[in-house]
């Protein structure tokens, strides 16, 4: 049996497009980077330099246009997901983008509609589903160890902006580009708490603040727009209850996600390790199963579950089965709709519903500035 052509890969971003998805893909076999851009073309050619990368610019478009390509990784400010993940489509390239999915659930939609149209692979990377520990309890919740889901509570403490000085000011600090804590953050959270117990059905939200108003901080600081923590509490539709609290005022990072069921709990801790809960605020760890084991990459600690990403999409895409990945873009709606209900909670003080989602017909394409689909590589 003749074995299949490489997945073409062009990625537009270098931050962490350059220090998790080129060395991510340049890892599989099945998989062959044939462009990169940046908004710096600079940041480009030092990519590509680093990994054999035959095209380097600073003009995402004309790489769309010259480039054949089969996947698409986008891993852009969050204001310039629409628009390149639409253009992608567009030209019947499969998607991978990084979170949060976009602006707003409008643009979301549209995205997952279109991706839907064309049959193609459209994944959202939420690869924090793939630490050891978060994906034995996703394991063993669906495998029924805990019984009915009740109650899931995730709690995760970082210095943010306002206690760490040295942290760089980027457009993440930028409200109107999509930046803040809850969409770089948070949308991970709540993808991993509906793995867990399903949709929600409502949600109440307060956002904080820190950076502008804490003592002693720069000029720069002081014009953040971003949130920089947030508290949600959640309904599902399970009838599960969850709260997600995220705080960037601490002095040192930590993580842990507290399940409990009608028949166990589990606790998990900084997405690695997990275990049940024991006397006296005690934790008795639990073995992870052997095939969720990663491989450690100290170079980059997110590159070790990306590469459990990388490898969906190698299944989906060879096999004409777009979901084989997840979460895909019809997935990742269903997370975008509560970070745009937390943020409305915020402003209003009142719990917000999320919206049923209804059967719209496909929107149409727009006339792309490309040759013709170029997906025939790939078998």
């Amino acid at each position: 049996m003749t074995s299949p052509s490489p997945i073409r890969v062009l990625l537009i971003g270098t931050s962490f497009g350059g220090a998790v998805h080129a060395p991510g893909f340049a890892s599989d076999s099945a998989f062959k980077l044939a462009g990169v851009a940046s908004g710096h073309e600079e940041n480009a050619r030092r990519v590509a330099d680093a990994h054999g990368i035959p095209y380097a610019t600073a003009d995402w478009k004309k790489m769309l246009d010259e480039v054949e390509a089969d996947l698409v990784a986008i891993a852009s400010p969050v204001d310039l997901h629409y628009p390149m993940a639409r253009a992608a489509l567009e030209r019947q390239c499969h998607v991978l983008l990084e979170k949060p999915f976009a602006l707003n659930a409008a643009q979301a939609r549209e995205l997952a509609a279109l991706a839907k149209a064309h049959d193609l692979v459209a994944v959202v990377n939420h690869e924090f589903r793939h630490k050891p520990g978060r994906a034995a309890l996703a394991r063993w919740i669906s495998e029924g160890k805990l019984g009915r889901v009740e109650h899931l509570v995730m709690r995760t403490r970082l210095p943010g902006w306002a206690r760490d000085p040295g942290r760089r000011l980027t457009w993440l600090t930028e409200k109107e580009r999509g930046g803040g804590f809850l969409g770089a953050l948070g949308s991970h959270d709540v993808d991993q708490l509906t793995l867990y117990a399903g949709p929600v059905r409502r949600v109440f939200a307060r956002l904080g603040h820190l950076a502008p108003t804490a003592p002693g901080v720069s000029a720069a600081h002081l014009a953040i727009t971003a949130e920089d923590g947030y508290t949600l509490f959640l309904e599902f539709k399970s009838g599960a209850t969850g709260v997600i609290d995220t705080f960037g005022g601490a002095r040192q990072r930590s993580e842990t996600i507290e399940a409990f069921g009608s028949d166990d709990a589990f606790v998990v801790m900084e997405g690695d390790r997990i275990g049940r809960p024991a006397l006296q605020g005690a934790v008795e760890e639990v073995p992870i199963p052997d095939d969720l084991k990663l491989k450690p990459t100290p170079e980059s600690a997110l590159l070790a579950p990306f590469k459990v990403k990388v490898a969906m999409l190698r299944e989906a895409i060879h096999g004409g089965n777009p979901s084989a990945a997840s979460p895909t873009f019809t997935e990742a709606l269903e997370v975008q709709k509560v970070l745009d209900a937390a943020r409305k909670s915020d402003q209003t003080g009142l719990w917000v519903a999320i919206e049923e989602e209804r059967e719209a017909p496909a929107p149409k394409a727009r006339k792309a500035a490309s040759r013709a689909p170029r997906r025939s590589s790939v078998g």
